[in-house]
């Protein structure tokens, strides 16, 4: 699966406009991940981005427009990661939280 590159330098774009540091990318799922440390919080692809989220956010989260659970190959969802959709995250202010949601499940 491709990834969406300009999704993806805007999510760099914002995570560095946020203040984040050290931010490591790799290929993940097909898509382009974004890791702290060995830690991935977010991977855009093609038309979307998959966001870790807390386990308290997470029922809530599920829940909005535009999002749904993460199941890759059609399996069972994983516990804590939702897909949402590009048109969700169209406005850098709705992007700026996704990313903050991702990072705080990791810390």
């Amino acid at each position: 699966m491709a990834y969406d590159h300009g999704l993806a330098v805007r999510v760099a774009d914002t995570l560095e406009a946020i203040g984040e540091r050290g931010i490591r990318q790799k290929n993940v799922f097909g898509g382009r991940g974004f890791l702290v440390g060995k830690s991935t919080f977010v991977i855009v692809t093609d038309e979307a981005i998959i966001v870790k989220t807390t386990r308290t956010e997470y029922p809530t989260l599920r829940a909005e427009a535009g999002v749904a659970p993460f199941a890759p190959g059609g399996e069972r969802p994983m516990s804590t990661w939702l897909v949402v959709d590009a048109e969700a995250v169209a406005d850098d202010l709705e992007l700026t939280e996704w990313l903050r949601r991702g990072l705080r499940a990791l810390r």
